[in-house]
């Protein structure tokens, strides 16, 4: 698999893709179209046990706790996902 460039940056408001025909277990479902920020970059992630290749691009992603959750929560959420997962908000 050829290497993918990152395409997201610090600070892009981005969605969570409700499914994903590829397929993540990565991507916990009460995640699924919920909005975020992306907070840092990871680049590719080699993993030679379970892939040939490379993953997509792996972000971090704040979600707002009662936005997930509901309740009026303030505190951020953190989750790691594979760009093919996210597209902008």
């Amino acid at each position: 698999m050829a290497s993918t460039e990152q395409q997201l940056h610090i600070g892009d408001r981005v969605r969570v893709l409700e499914q994903n025909p590829a397929g993540n277990p990565r991507t916990p479902p009460y995640i699924h179209g919920q909005q975020g920020v992306v907070t840092a970059l990871h680049g590719e992630i080699d993993n030679p046990i379970d892939h040939r290749g490379q993953y997509p691009p792996l972000c971090t992603v704040e979600f707002e706790v009662g936005a997930v959750f509901g309740g009026s929560c303030t505190d951020a959420l953190m989750v790691d996902l594979h760009e093919d997962w996210l597209e902008r908000a």
